[in-house]
Parts: structure tokens; C-alpha cells; sequence
């Protein structure tokens, strides 16, 4: 065997067994009665969930502007985050340009409600999750880190922790787009 052939089966090897090292990433689908459509999320589990009956923290990421449930997982190795720190990871979907905001206008966007109401209820009912504020977190990107920062307000009974990474906290031309003030409390 050449030198380069070893290497490589050297490479194929150590990926075939980190890769058993690694949480689980899948896509789940949750109703939105608000909506009336299902809307895909990402969840990422660690190791650790399969081998103990514990619960676990999660953390919820948003993705950004004209953005996906898929950004983070595109973007991001999640599963081996999730294994070194113990947490569940959830991407919802909050649409393209949502603002994680209930639309005063259209009826189809309703990300507030779909997150606060519908899939934190789902997570909770379907994994083994720390089913209280002290076990929730959330923060995004862009667009999801105005949502990270507007739900975490708009709902402190839910999340104990909140981040924002280059949040949009301006929403002077949305709310122009829309033709009237979006109601905040």
C-alpha cells in the first residue's frame, strides 16, 4: 500500500469513528394551527440523550434573514456541540422574513405564536427536556436575533437565558412595509 493510500484510509477510518462520537441531527415536522401548514425544524440530540434516561436543556437557534431552519446545520458542526455541552439543539423554521413577529396582516405569518406556542410545547412533549424556564435558552442571527431577543421579552416565563449575534433591533422598514405599527405589548 502507497503512502498516500494509507493516509487516506487512515482519514476514512477516523471519520467512520468519530462519526459514532457525534449527536443525532434530524428534521421533525410540527402543525402550526396558527398557520394551518407544518413547518420543519432541525434537532440535534447528544450522545448522551440514547445512553440515560435524564432530561435535557435546550437550546433554540433562529436563523437569520431569507434564511431556514437548514442555516444552522449548514453552517455549523451542531452534533459535536451538543455532545461536549450536554444540550439539545433546536432550529426552527421562522420563515423568510418573519421577524419571529405575529404579521397584524397575514394570517400565514405568525412566527411568534408558532414558536412560544407551538414548538416549545412539541419539544417538550416529544424529548426529554428540562420542562422549565431554567432549562430553555435562545438566540440567532440577524432576523433571529431580533427573535431570539423579542420572544425572550415578550415571554420570560420561557427561556432563562437569551443571546442576540448582529440582531436587527430597527424595524422601522418592516413596519412600514406592513402600513402600520406592529403592537409590542
Amino acid at each position: 500500500m502507497s503512502k498516500r493510500s494509507g493516509i487516506t484510509v487512515f482519514i476514512v477510518a477516523l471519520l467512520f469513528l468519530s462519526s459514532g462520537f457525534a449527536g443525532t441531527l434530524d428534521t421533525l415536522y410540527i402543525n402550526s394551527s396558527a398557520m394551518h401548514k407544518t413547518i420543519p425544524a432541525v434537532i440535534v440530540l447528544p450522545d448522551a440523550y440514547s445512553d440515560s434516561d435524564q432530561n435535557f436543556s435546550v437550546i433554540y437557534l433562529l436563523h437569520g434573514y431569507s434564511g431556514s431552519y437548514k442555516d444552522w446545520p449548514a453552517h455549523v458542526d451542531l452534533p459535536p456541540l451538543a455532545d461536549r455541552y450536554g444540550f439539545i439543539l433546536v432550529c426552527p423554521d421562522g420563515g423568510y422574513d418573519s421577524w419571529y413577529l405575529d404579521s397584524p396582516v397575514d394570517p400565514a405569518s405568525q412566527y411568534e405564536t408558532h414558536i412560544s406556542k407551538e414548538v416549545i410545547p412539541y419539544i417538550d412533549a416529544h424529548y426529554r427536556t428540562i420542562k422549565a424556564r431554567g432549562g430553555r435558552a435562545i438566540t440567532g442571527l440577524s432576523m433571529g436575533g431580533h427573535g431570539a431577543l423579542y420572544l425572550a421579552m415578550r415571554h420570560a416565563s420561557l427561556f432563562y437565558a437569551a443571546s442576540s449575534m448582529s440582531g436587527g433591533v430597527d424595524l422601522t422598514f418592516w413596519l412600514e412595509r406592513w402600513g402600520k405599527p406592529v403592537p409590542l405589548a
